[in-house]
């Protein structure tokens, strides 16, 4: 895949998946052609057989036309065999890159951005980018129709062949200029769209406590509002996409009436057989295809496509919000200086919390206050082995989830209460079992009792182990081995810590 911000972005990652997207484009070509061959064949036919009254070659005719079929049908399937797997590939290796970057530990500065925004981004965009390699396919055949049309043409009556191209020509042009409102319309509509699926995203996320706030009635009215806008976007667009199609379909039949007419006169004259006449009116109609779609195939998708392909970029090449990352000598200074055990920090910093967020994440685990959670079990959610996941939903005290670690908790957790959602994280943060484990607030959402017995879980379990558990509960000072003030530790990371941009 093309860098971001690579010139001509767009057509690079068309081309991404040649050679396949090439044997495609061959395939496709022939395909047409095939499809071409067959009012000359009947021409043929007409004249060497029909004429002639002559069996033996109207067999002859009927064998060759049926291998014609049969070739146009392989060549068909195959070349949309692959077109349909480069555009899968396409827009698979585009999801992944846009949710890799999502992912991203090191986040995404600038302006912010809504899971439904991104969501929209990494399905619709990307699929709709995927299909931009059916131009390296599609207009390759069509263009190959109309110069195999020409061609023959040519044998017929050379005007014809002029004719030919010069329509062909001549369509493509009133195409792409009839095409212009659709191509800024189609940016409008699929802002509209993506902001729409934004916000029902975000509603849906967010539903339970819209429902304990009341404010039901708000986001129903703000969703009503941007769906309209959407709407109107889109009939707008449609409306431009239709102007397109009339006026390339209404073009292309005053094309091949005029053709056809004017082989019909070359007829009335001598000048070219029945059975030309015949495979001129054959090849008139199956030009017509080809001649409208090749417009407007240039016209339209790219248009959707470039439009799609700009959020992808603008979120591919948006800033890291974090940077920095400290070096391996200063963080064993720094982890060296910590005592083992439980430490509970009362306060809190946050360039504390990014300086700790910049050590090496396979030796020190900064766990966020709210964290994550997949649509899966509660398992799936802690560990991939089902032996320290069960353990670490122990320590957790997450025996009392409905199911134990086969429920399933919805998208983010939704099918938990707050409480069960946030011990499932902390029982993820201590299955990795890492060198450092810093939590934030870990139990704020748990009764004293549960709370009590989380931390003397954890303290058992951690051991030696160095934890620091951000915390004014009880429970946690309790239970804890060292007690430090937030700016004690904030000490200690500015004397060993050394921060270098990445």
């Amino acid at each position: 895949m093309p860098a971001p911000d690579a010139r001509a972005w767009t057509l690079k990652v068309a081309l991404s998946q040649r050679p396949w997207s090439f044997v495609a484009s061959i395939g496709m070509a022939a395909s047409f052609v095939c499809n071409g061959l067959t009012p000359v064949i009947v021409g043929k036919a007409v004249d060497e057989a029909v004429a002639t009254s002559s069996l033996i070659r109207l067999v002859i005719w009927i064998a060759v036309l049926a291998g014609v079929f049969l070739l146009a049908i392989a060549t068909n399937l195959i070349s949309r065999f692959m077109l349909v797997r480069s555009q899968q590939l396409v827009s698979h290796d585009l999801r992944t890159m846009v949710t890799d970057r999502i992912q991203d530990p090191r986040g995404i500065a600038g302006r912010d951005r809504t899971a439904g925004g991104l969501l929209s981004i990494a399905s619709a965009d990307t699929t709709r980018v995927g299909e931009i390699v059916m131009m390296t396919v599609m207009p390759v055949g069509e263009a190959s129709a109309i110069v195999y049309g020409a061609i023959l043409m040519f044998t017929i009556n050379p005007w014809l062949s002029v004719a030919t191209l010069l329509g062909g020509v001549y369509l493509v042009i009133v195409a792409i200029r009839v095409a212009r409102p659709l191509q800024r319309r189609s940016v409008a509509r699929q802002q509209a769209i993506a902001e729409a699926a934004a916000t029902a995203t975000d509603v849906v996320q967010g539903l339970r406590i819209l429902k304990g706030l009341g404010a039901i009635l708000t986001v129903r009215g703000r969703y009503d509002e941007v769906s309209d806008i959407a709407y109107r976007k889109t009939i707008h667009a449609n409306a431009a996409e239709a102007r397109l199609n009339g006026t390339t379909e209404a073009m292309g039949a005053l094309f091949v009436s005029g053709l056809g007419i004017a082989a019909g006169a070359l007829a009335l004259n001598g000048l070219i057989s029945v059975g030309q006449l015949i495979t001129v009116v054959g090849l008139s109609q199956f030009l017509i295809t080809p001649m409208t779609m090749f417009g407007r195939n240039l016209a339209s998708r790219w248009a959707s496509a470039e439009a799609s392909g700009k959020r992808i970029r603008e979120l591919l090449g948006a800033d890291f919000e974090s940077t920095a990352h400290a070096d391996t000598a200063s963080t064993d200074r720094l982890l060296q200086s910590l005592p083992t055990g439980l430490s509970v920090v009362r306060g809190t910093d946050p360039e504390l919390m990014a300086l700790l967020e910049s050590l090496p994440r396979n030796r020190v685990i900064v766990t966020p206050h709210a964290a994550d959670l997949f649509d899966g079990s509660v398992a799936d959610n802690v560990h991939p082995v089902w032996t320290i996941a069960e353990e670490a939903l122990h320590v957790a005290s997450c025996d009392d989830i409905p199911e134990g670690p086969d429920k399933r908790v919805g998208e983010n957790g939704r099918m938990l209460s707050g409480g069960q959602r946030q011990r499932v994280a902390l029982a993820r943060a201590i299955a990795f079992d890492p060198e450092v484990l810093v939590l934030q607030d870990p139990t704020t959402s748990v009764d004293s009792v549960t709370e009590q017995i989380i931390a003397e879980r954890v303290g058992a379990h951690r051991g030696e182990k160095i934890t620091l558990v951000f915390s004014q509960a009880p429970a946690w000072n309790a239970v804890a081995d060292h007690h430090f003030e937030v700016a004690q530790v904030r000490a200690m990371a500015d004397e060993h810590l050394i921060v270098v941009s990445r």
